[in-house]
């Protein structure tokens, strides 16, 4: 179907929740707070509803899509397949209004409801820094660099290879856990001139070949 006539339906309704347009899909309405600007990106024949947020204080706050300081992905097959497949107007409204009402919390609460439903949000680039600071910054725990989560986290990042540089000093303070990482392929090296320890990976297939 044409987009114009998938998209037609769907202004209509988020426009009753107060998005406007900012450019091409992307529309934008302001928390009652006013220090959250959600931006919402409608289908476009190719892809479903996703929406990002931005926070006055952190970050940028210009409500542009691609500067989301979190995105939330639970609709984004919602109405995916416009460019394949005829939706019927009511199936367009019906799916719109479901996802506007789901959406409604976070205009209400802003910060709040974002933080009761933090296991939602995507962060940034899914960068473990960048998560941590976000975290902090709404109040909740930041990561637990010690956890098993986040050591499994970073075997993950560094399954096609890489490396850890960290100080001396910190790899000796925390040694039984950095060393964890020689167990899975990790090569530990301490610079002493430097004063820095060094962890690299070979990469996965490397691995499997010793």
């Amino acid at each position: 179907m044409k987009k114009s006539e998938l998209q037609k339906p769907i202004k209509d309704i988020i426009r009753k929740y107060g998005f406007e347009r900012v450019k091409g899909d992307d529309y934008l309405v302001f928390s009652k707070s006013g220090n959250v600007k959600l931006i919402l990106r409608i289908p476009d024949g190719k892809r479903g509803f996703i929406l990002g947020a931005q926070f006055s204080g952190f970050g940028y706050f210009d409500g542009v899509f691609s500067h989301a300081a979190m995105k939330q992905y639970d609709y984004a097959y919602e109405l995916a397949f416009g460019i394949k497949k005829d939706y019927s107007e009511s199936e367009i409204i019906i799916i719109t209004e479901k996802v506007c009402s789901d959406y409604l919390s976070y205009i209400e609460y802003g910060l709040d409801e974002i933080k009761k439903r933090i296991d939602e949000w995507t962060f940034g680039d899914f960068d473990e820094n960048y998560r941590d600071k976000t975290l902090r910054f709404l109040g909740l725990p930041g990561i637990d660099p010690y956890s098993e989560e986040y050591f499994n986290n970073t075997l993950a990042q560094m399954s096609n290879g890489g490396f850890i540089s960290i100080p001396k000093e910190e790899y000796l303070e925390h040694k039984d856990y950095y060393d964890r990482f020689a167990d899975y392929g990790g090569t530990i090296s301490v610079d002493n001139k430097k004063e820095m320890t060094n962890i690299s990976f070979p990469g996965i297939r490397k691995w499997y070949q010793q």
